[in-house]
């Protein structure tokens, strides 16, 4: 028993990464160019009359980078939104809004945001329903890392369905061509 101890150690610790990976075959995302599909942004918790928002409100201001990921504290998703925080400015110049959605709680995305020092929104899809309306499911109901650009009449002008972490400087980089179209 004490020799596989490490061999069950070893598989259960790698079986949420393993439901994180993407499983292959055709990319069935949203594409550029199709309407972003609507969803409510609900208010942060404890915001005493603050108003529910939506996707299609915050376009009649805003660009929005909706940004979907796997886990709250999770290294990658840690790195990923430290760093949006720390170029929040970057993107408010480009007048784009970010919005981070994952199955997370919103209490637990609240902690996360304040741990990491973003400045975004999150959305909370813990039933389910926005993340499989813009194909970033992976195989365990969870979220992929899949970005998109909304731009302010509702269509997706940009977007990247690699699963993998982008370089933030980069980013802003990309999203500044494509919104100088």
């Amino acid at each position: 028993m004490r020799k596989l101890l490490p061999v069950i150690l070893l598989i259960a610790l790698s079986v949420p990464v393993i439901g994180q990976l993407r499983a292959t075959g055709p990319d069935n995302s949203l594409k550029v160019g199709d309407m972003a599909p609507d969803f409510p942004i609900a208010p942060p918790p404890g915001q005493r009359g603050a108003q529910a928002s939506s996707l299609a409100q915050m376009t009649k201001d805003k660009n929005v980078l909706i940004m979907f990921f796997p886990a709250a504290f999770s290294p990658g998703c840690t790195t990923e939104f430290t760093n949006a925080g720390i170029h929040y400015d970057k993107f408010t110049a480009l007048n784009v809004e970010m919005v981070g959605i994952s199955r997370d709680g919103i209490w637990s995305l609240e902690e996360f945001k304040k741990k990491v020092g973003a400045k975004n929104t999150f959305v909370s899809d813990l039933e389910y329903t926005i993340i499989p309306k813009y194909g970033a499911s992976n195989t365990n109901r969870g979220a992929l890392r899949y970005y998109y650009l909304v731009d302010k009449t509702g269509k997706i002008v940009w977007k990247d369905s690699s699963g993998g972490l982008l370089d933030t400087e980069k980013l802003v980089a990309d999203l500044a061509v494509v919104l100088k179209k």
